[in-house]
């Protein structure tokens, strides 16, 4: 129990502003918490409770209030879910950086993330690359559209020489 309250009590001093220090803080918390309550000395509510109060107050404000549009079912004064604050932190500091000093912000290329889809931090889905054009074929198509349009200028001309009827070289008849 003293090792949750000593990463608790640190992180609510650091004032975690990047996704890097959160993840470090979740990792330490969730590892301890997690034998903590498999071996019954911490209840689920209690763990909750513990960490929202890690998460100091700066922090916590922007969670709960991404947590108020998100999550509208809970009441107020009702405690949020450790998984519930998880997503609402990813939420708020996601484009920080991910390294667990906070100086710098992020250079790293955009990740697209799917609805859930991040089981742990530092996992990246990069956007899939776009194949090479290929020229002979980009030539072949508009050889085919020149084509093409060759083919609807002859037929309009057609129209405009013969009085408005195509007759494929038949003779008028009227």
């Amino acid at each position: 129990m003293a090792d949750l309250d000593q990463i608790m009590g640190k992180a609510a001093r650091t004032d975690i502003k990047t996704i890097g220090q959160f993840a470090d803080y979740y990792r330490k918390f969730y590892q301890v918490s997690k034998w903590l309550t498999d071996s019954g000395q911490i209840g689920s509510l209690e763990r909750d409770c513990f960490f929202q109060n890690g998460l100091g107050p700066s922090l916590w404000s922007n969670i709960q209030h991404q947590l108020s549009i998100v999550e509208r079912d809970v009441r107020p004064g009702d405690p949020y879910t450790m998984t519930q604050m998880k997503a609402a932190a990813e939420f708020v500091l996601h484009g920080t950086n991910t390294s667990m000093n906070g100086t710098k912000y992020s250079q790293q290329t955009p990740r697209l993330y799917a609805q859930n889809d991040m089981p742990y931090f530092g996992q990246s889905k990069t956007a899939p690359s776009i194949p090479p054009v290929k020229i002979e074929e980009t030539e072949k198509r508009f050889a085919n559209m020149d084509h093409k349009l060759e083919t609807v200028l002859a037929t309009l001309q057609k129209l405009t020489t013969n009085g408005g009827s195509i007759n494929n070289g038949a003779p008028q008849t009227g």
